[in-house]
Formats: C-alpha cells, sequence, structure tokens
C-alpha cells in the first residue's frame, strides 16, 4: 500500500526475511502494543506490529519477523519517538536484541526528547506540560501538517488503543486505517528528527556569545560524546527512571495507617485551639480571617508583616516564623500548616502496597522531578514517613547519595568552563569539609573545634550564594531549609567570608556579558523615539537628518527611562528636572500593552500605576536574561541571573547523576527511587552488602567522572530496613 503524508507519498509493505537488510541508512521506528494498563505501570504492553522508514521506503514489521529485521540493521541508528517505551516493548519481546546496547553506542535518537531539548535552547521551557510533546503536537508545529489521534475504524473503535486485537492474528488481517495509523506515525517521526537537527546544528551555529560557552573545539567535542544538547544523557536517564516508576516503592501500610492515625489527632489538637483564637481552618471566610487575624497581631507587637503584590500578608513558613514564630497563634498555625500538608501530600497517598511514582526527565536546570501518584523527590526528610517505605520481601534497601556535589560540579564549572583557578577546587581535593571550614573561618575556631550547631549555619551560605542570593533571601533559605536563623551581622560575615576563601567566585558570579537592561525594555515594551513623539506631541526629539533611520528602532535611553518610572513615583531627570506628566504616562500606557508578558506579581501594580522599587526590580529580573550553557553542552534560552548560574552547576550534576543512574542499572541493581543526588536501591537481603555498597559507590562515582573529571566525588551508602537512615542499619560506609 502506499502512504501519502506531509508530501511524502511512500510504498509499505510488509518486510519478510527472504528480503533481507533493505536499509542503508537511519531509519525511524514505531511500535504499535496492547492496551496500557494505567493501574498497573509494572505491566509492558506486548508488542503487536511495528514500522520502519529511512526516508524512502516503509515496512510493516510484524511480531513474528521484527527480531529478524532488528537483527540485520542492527548497525544503523534507529530514531522513535519517546524512544524508552518502545525500547522498553521490544526487549520483553526478545532480550536477544540486547536493544541497550545500541543506547550505549548513540544509535538510538528520540525525537520527543529532541523536541524538548530544542525548545529548552530557544525558547527557555521543555515543553513538559500535558500534550506539549506528543508526536501529534511535534507535526503541528514542525511539519504543519495534523495526525489525528481520535481515529476510528469501521466498527467506532478508537484505532490507537485498539491494536491489541490483532495480536497473534496474521498481518492480512489488519485494516488498511490501522496501517495507515501506523505508517504516518514513522513517517513523521524521520521527517522531524531530520528538521530537528537540522534547527538545532544551526542555533548551536550561532551560540559563541551564550553565557557559559568555551570554544568551538569544545562544543563540537560535547555534540559527539554526549549528542546535540545533551541527548544521550536525557536518553539514558529516561530509560532508568520509567523502570524505577515500573518498579515502584514499598509500602508498610501499618506503619502508614499508625502515622496517620497520629497526624489526624495533632491536626483535631490545633484545630481546637485555633478555632479559639478565632480561626477555623478550612472554612468559608478562613483566608479573611487569618488576614484580619494577622492585621491585629501587627498593631499589637509593632510587627512589619511581609505582604504580598495585591497587599494581602503573606502567610507562609517563611514569611512569619523568622519575626512572629514565638506567638501562640502563628505558632500553632504554623504547626497545623506544617502537617495538614504532611497528611494530605504525602501520608494519605500511600495507601496500596506498592506505589508507582512518575518522573519527568528533564526540568529546565537540567534536573529531574517527579509526580502522579506521589512526589517521590519531594517527600519529607521526616523519619516518620520515610519508615513507611520498605523494601521487597527478602530485600534491604542500600540508599547511597552523593556528598556536596554540587559544591564539586560548580568547582569544576568555574576551572573548565570559566577558565579560573578555583580554591574550592583544592579545599575538596584536599579533603576538607567545605561547612566546617567556612564555620571555622568566620568563628576564628580550628576546624575539628567547630560546633555541629555553627557547621550547620555555613551550609545556606555554601549552597545559596553560587546562585547569586542577597544576604536577605540567604535569611530565608537557612531558615525554611535548615532551620537556621540568621542575623543580619551573621550573614554578611559568613557572606564575606565566602568569598574570602573562595574569591573565584567573584569572577563566576559576574557575568561575563551583562544584559542591557534599557535595550531588552525598550524592546518589549516598544520604546521609539517615534512612538514617544506621537504619544507626547513633543517634538523636540525629532531626529538629526543621520539619525533618521533611528526613529522607530527601540532606544536604550528610554529602556531606562521607564525603568526608573516604574521605581519612583517623582521620577526626576540627571539634572533635576521632574519627568513631564506626558512621558510618564507614555511609558505606563506601553508597559500596561505588554501586561500579559509580565510575571503575575507584577501586574496588580501596572495596571494602579503604583511605581515602587520592588515593581522595578520585580521588572529588572524579568528583563535580566540570557542564554546559558552547561559545561556538557546543553543551552537553555531566556535564563534570569540566578537561573543561568544554578543551571551551571546544578545541570552538571544533573548530567552526572544521570550517567550513573545509566551504570548502575546497566549493572543489574533493582532501583526504586532517585532523589537529584540520592539513589535507592533494593539488594537480597543475605548478600555481600559490604561488596555491593563498594560496588555502588564505584559505578556512581565513575558516572560523575565522566563529567566532572578533576573535582573529588565522595558517595554515603547506608543499608537498612526502611528508607529511613534512623532506622536500624545493618551497615553504614562512607565511600569517598
Amino acid at each position: 500500500m502506499r502512504i501519502n503524508f506531509a508530501g511524502h507519498d511512500t510504498p509499505f509493505r510488509p518486510w519478510k526475511p527472504e528480503l533481507g537488510r533493505v536499509f542503508r541508512s537511519d531509519f525511524a521506528f514505531d511500535s504499535e502494543t496492547t492496551r496500557i494498563d494505567e493501574q498497573h505501570p509494572e505491566v509492558i504492553p506486548t508488542y503487536v506490529i511495528g514500522a520502519a522508514f529511512d526516508g524512502q521506503q516503509g515496512y510493516f514489521l510484524t511480531r513474528e519477523h521484527v527480531v529478524d529485521f532488528l537483527h540485520l540493521h542492527s548497525d544503523l541508528p534507529m530514531i522513535l519517538h519517546q524512544a524508552a517505551f518502545d525500547l522498553e516493548v521490544l526487549d520483553a519481546l526478545s532480550r536477544s536484541l540486547n536493544i541497550y546496547d545500541r543506547v550505549e553506542t548513540n544509535q538510538i535518537w528520540d525525537t520527543r526528547l529532541l523536541h524538548r531539548l530544542y525548545t529548552l535552547a530557544s525558547q527557555g521551557h521543555t515543553s513538559s506540560g500535558p500534550g506539549q510533546s506528543t508526536l501529534a503536537s511535534c507535526v503541528e508545529q514542525y511539519l504543519g501538517a495534523r495526525l489525528p489521534k481520535d481515529l476510528q475504524d469501521s466498527h467506532g473503535q478508537e484505532v490507537r488503543t485498539s491494536y491489541d486485537q490483532w495480536l497473534g492474528r496474521p498481518a492480512r488481517e489488519i485494516p488498511a486505517v490501522y496501517l495507515e495509523y501506523l505508517g504516518k506515525d514513522v513517517i513523521a517521526t524521520f521527517l522531524i528528527h531530520r528538521l530537528l537537527t537540522t534547527r538545532i546544528d544551526e542555533l548551536l551555529s550561532q551560540s559563541s556569545r551564550v553565557w557559559g560557552f568555551v570554544s568551538g573545539e569544545w562544543l563540537n567535542a560535547q555534540y559527539r560524546r554526549w549528542g546535540p544538547l545533551t541527548h544521550h544523557i536525557q536518553l539514558r536517564a529516561e530509560i532508568v527512571l520509567r523502570s524505577i516508576s515500573r518498579t515502584g516503592m514499598g509500602v508498610d501500610l501499618d506503619r502508614r495507617n499508625d502515622l496517620l492515625t497520629e497526624l489526624n489527632q495533632v491536626l483535631d489538637e490545633l484545630r481546637g485551639r485555633l478555632r479559639s483564637l478565632g480561626w477555623m481552618p478550612g472554612q468559608q471566610g478562613s483566608g479573611k480571617a487569618l488576614q484580619e487575624i494577622l492585621r491585629g497581631l501587627e498593631r499589637q507587637h509593632h510587627w512589619s508583616l511581609p505582604r504580598t503584590s495585591t497587599g494581602k500578608y503573606q502567610t507562609s513558613r517563611e514569611a512569619l516564623e523568622g519575626q512572629c514564630g514565638e506567638d501562640t497563634f502563628v505558632r500553632d498555625y504554623l504547626h497545623y500548616m506544617e502537617v495538614e500538608k504532611l497528611r494530605n501530600t504525602f501520608v494519605s497517598k500511600l495507601g496500596c502496597q506498592r506505589i508507582h511514582p512518575s518522573f519527568n526527565t528533564l526540568m529546565v536546570t537540567g534536573r529531574t522531578s517527579s509526580f502522579g501518584a506521589i512526589n517521590a523527590q519531594n517527600l519529607p526528610r521526616d523519619p516518620r514517613v520515610r519508615c513507611c517505605f520498605i523494601p521487597a520481601d527478602g530485600h534491604v534497601f542500600l540508599n547511597a547519595d552523593y556528598s556536596t556535589l554540587e559544591m564539586a560540579t560548580l568547582s569544576q564549572c568555574v576551572q573548565s568552563q570559566f577558565g579560573v583557578r578555583s580554591r574550592m577546587a583544592e579545599a575538596i581535593n584536599a579533603g576538607q569539609d567545605l561547612h566546617r571550614l567556612v564555620a571555622a573561618q568566620v568563628t576564628g575556631k580550628l576546624i575539628d573545634d567547630v560546633t555541629k550547631e555553627e557547621r550547620q549555619k555555613a551550609k545556606p551560605i555554601n549552597f545559596g550564594k553560587p546562585g547569586g542570593m542577597g544576604d536577605r533571601r540567604l535569611q530565608q533559605y537557612a531558615l525554611s531549609s535548615y532551620s537556621v536563623n540568621l542575623s543580619d551581622e551573621e550573614v554578611e560575615a559568613l557572606s564575606n567570608t565566602w568569598f574570602d576563601l573562595f574569591p573565584e567566585m567573584n569572577d563566576f558570579l559576574r557575568d561575563s556579558e551583562r544584559v542591557d537592561l534599557g535595550e531588552v525594555a525598550a524592546r518589549l515594551f516598544q520604546l521609539t523615539p517615534a512612538t514617544r513623539r506621537e504619544h507626547t506631541g513633543n517634538q523636540r526629539d525629532r531626529p538629526q537628518r543621520q539619525n533618521e533611520g533611528e526613529e522607530s528602532q527601540p532606544s536604550s535611553i528610554l529602556g531606562w527611562m521607564c525603568l526608573k518610572i516604574l521605581q519612583d513615583g517623582h521620577p526626576i531627570t540627571r539634572n533635576g528636572q521632574p519627568y513631564s506628566a506626558e512621558d510618564i504616562d507614555y511609558f505606563w500606557t506601553c508597559v500596561i500593552t505588554r501586561l500579559s508578558d509580565l510575571p503575575g506579581d507584577t501586574r496588580s501594580a501596572i495596571e494602579n500605576r503604583r511605581a515602587s522599587p520592588t515593581l522595578a526590580q520585580s521588572v529588572r529580573r524579568f528583563l535580566d536574561r540570557l542564554p546559558c550553557f552547561t559545561l556538557t553542552g546543553r543551552l537553555r534560552a531566556n535564563a534570569s541571573y540566578t537561573a543561568r548560574h544554578n543551571t551551571c552547576f546544578q545541570g552538571l550534576a544533573a548530567d552526572g547523576a544521570k550517567l550513573a543512574l545509566w551504570r548502575l542499572w546497566r549493572a543489574g541493581y533493582r532501583m526504586v527511587n532517585f532523589i537529584h543526588d540520592e539513589v535507592l536501591l533494593e539488594v537480597p537481603v543475605n548478600a555481600d552488602h559490604a561488596m555491593h555498597m563498594e560496588n555502588v559507590k564505584r559505578l556512581m562515582i565513575d558516572g560523575m567522572r565522566e563529567v566532572v573529571p578533576d573535582i573529588q566525588i565522595a558517595v554515603e551508602c547506608v543499608v537498612s530496613d526502611s528508607w529511613s537512615k534512623e532506622s536500624q542499619p545493618a551497615a553504614i560506609m562512607t565511600a569517598v
């Protein structure tokens, strides 16, 4: 039969072994399977029929012949959309394919991942929303065609989900509508791959001024090693994360039920106390009542509580605990919100013996995320919750995590990406504890005399400063993440000490190519001399003859004037003259026309023309965006100052951890969770645990060293009968 799609009229026919090798170059492949069981993600659907296309001709691959076909073409690159799924199906069909060996040799390409990486590189997001990276959406975006997914056969059955009826039946019985659906999918996959690789190459050829770019030779080397924009790393991670999701984590239902009962009792007690103080959580009008209570407390205690952009009191722990956490109402309110979140977000979801979380392989920083049955990467460290997770019968957990990983990747970036000597790298390689080092310097103590509390105070500085956090934000971060309350004097002393110890960080945090915010503002708000003159009626800015072509171009000077108006309700020029009412109206009018493009927390103030330093700072942060590279060659567009610095070392750490995951999985380890720099595995209870810990340590360090070759990497391992490290560990070993 012939299939016409996106301007290609292609012959398709069934492949049989006597045809032998029919392709000479890369080809696209797609499989159709039995229906996916959403309630049982651990079940791999069964292969029914597939198709292959090399740009010229297509073949249908029946169940009895697909293995022979793939063996004959095992040396050719294979292109898929959502490759991890098809590879899983093929591996379940026949282990003789050794399908994952092709991933090792970079012969597998995933157009879904390429699309997401290209979107990150060109737009600054990863197309991770519902429907944003499906084959149908990619066809529409890149080919300008439509790939109908709601197609029905002559009996009214949805084609996409009805292939299981043809399992084990001769291919000649499969109606043409099913074959045409399959053929269009595989043609689309091939064409999208060809177009995406071309666009990525064009984008990278123009990237020499991107923040974090090293050299053309460097970028070519990363491309060859890790694929365009780190495609090969992401594919490995997606395969392993899919396996982790399928395996799932065991739940001790007795412990979970006991904890749920305990939490409900605490909530009942807190609810009663809060009701007596005038707040009834969950009841109609409770939000308004909370605002009134906070207003009264502010007057009573002479507090200055932080507010939102709409003028309401902020009600988060960060906003309230630092200033008024000892007040009876505030203390009970924060405790109630914490316990309620613990119950609703985590404990209540643990209602089955094995839970199967899902994972998103690629966030904008390069890190992963978790969703679905539970957010497995954001579970509380509360041992009561962690103890609810248990290994399968006859197994124990082996918990392995990197020690201060992001400080190691930061050091590697500073040295290799920015060419600066790193004192931090020297300290890590000398085996020093960086938290103790900072604490000792600021207290004047010997490193061995630093207390646990003093060391804890250094953590938020070491982890927050590389992202460009200011002192105020560091105080909030210290409180929310480490339960450390830093005074103004302490945070200033710690920050100064940090830069004294690691002077290279001044260079790292000073962008090599800063954004001209005035120019960016002028372009966004279309601030030109011509539009200004038209709006204000002021003729004094009529251009000189030699500048006539510039009057319709965005003006950096006007952009800076606009930012001044957003900051000051009564702006003045450098000569001390107040801005004219017409100018002020012009700038506000231009900004309001782009309201939908601006951050949500600025819109109310802009609509009401309410100038303030806070508004101006928020808009400045929004405008201060640049593309940036990771050391592995992944490009991220439109990254703010903080985002591009975090992406630099967080993205590198994520890539190394993903490579380590792949090594562990290929070594046969059964992984049940992955949390950025931590891996949770199940090993037999009667196994040689010391040997497994050494092996896991080696694999994780070797994986990370592929991208962090010059900095010492440390891994800690714990064996226990539940996820909590406090749960009677069978063995503990720190591996370096």
